[in-house]
């Protein structure tokens, strides 16, 4: 991370820092914010100005967020405990933000190991139901200071959540991972149309493979063999870029996005064989 900071502070970014003072009065929260993407977006937007806080389930990860970036605020929390989660939004409920995002995620490779009861819980919990958790607390938070604010402060509040490439696949043998990514697209779709009479944007990212610690993790250290993987700096790039064009459904890179758009016109069946006999265990 020390060389994405030293990026964010670039005299590239000492422009765009000069060009969105704007920002500096705004506060953002990150949930999944000490690591991987969700620390990328809460360090883009501190270089912008925002005030940052950031939410993380590791001690180990947030005392090095701590550390090295003490200018953010933490807060730990089990997502996965839905009384735990609840406390911790009933706390943020009395300060003031512009912006949520909800980066926290989880992922068990259902193509390789069959689908453990944790897995299971755990993949729920934090892609579906903490998702839908926050993001009911949040619009109700952004609502009220929308009807506080004038016209020209509501349109910039804004909720955003990063799903998956993988949830914009149709297909009956999705996994679970791609279920509940389809649903977090289907989820922030419906609160986009809700919140437009309040001016709040509402963004899903359906990114594909980004080039994090965790992906690598799970990729025994090189996950350089993933199809149309990206840096996580120009993951950070193009989600801001989708977000100042307040882009509905951003999916990237265009290539996949491309493949995924052909193999959804397949017929069903069809599709359904061809992933099948790709995705069928081994083991």
């Amino acid at each position: 991370w020390r060389k994405w900071w030293e990026y964010v502070k670039s005299s590239q970014m000492k422009d765009l820092i000069q060009s969105t003072s704007a920002h500096k009065s705004s506060h953002i929260i990150v949930f999944g914010g000490t690591s991987g993407l969700g620390l990328a977006l809460a360090l883009h937007h501190q270089a912008l100005g925002w005030q940052v806080s950031v939410v993380g389930h590791s001690m180990e990860k947030i005392d090095n967020t701590n550390s090295q970036h003490p200018n953010s605020i933490t807060y730990c929390c089990d997502l996965t405990d839905n009384a735990q989660t609840q406390s911790l939004l009933e706390s943020l409920s009395n300060i003031s933000f512009q912006r949520v995002i909800y980066s926290a995620g989880s992922y068990t490779n259902e193509r390789v190991h069959h689908l453990s009861q944790a897995d299971s819980d755990q993949m729920l919990a934090i892609n579906l139901q903490a998702f839908e958790q926050v993001f009911r607390w949040a619009s109700e938070q952004l609502r009220r200071q929308s009807c506080a604010l004038d016209f020209n402060e509501n349109s910039s509040l804004s909720l955003i959540c990063i799903a998956s490439i993988a949830g914009t696949m149709d297909y009956p043998y999705a996994s679970l991972y791609a279920k509940s990514k389809r649903a977090m697209i289907a989820n922030a779709s419906a609160y986009r149309a809700a919140l437009a009479p309040y001016d709040i944007q509402v963004n899903c990212i359906a990114s594909g493979y980004i080039d994090t610690q965790a992906l690598r993790d799970l990729n025994n250290g090189d996950a350089s063999h993933k199809p149309f993987i990206i840096k996580t700096q120009t993951a950070v790039e193009k989600i801001m870029q989708a977000i100042d064009k307040d882009i509905e459904l951003a999916i990237f890179p265009r290539s996949m996005g491309y493949i995924i758009r052909a193999l959804n016109h397949l017929p069903k069946p069809l599709l359904n064989w061809i992933l099948r006999s790709k995705l069928d265990k081994t083991t």
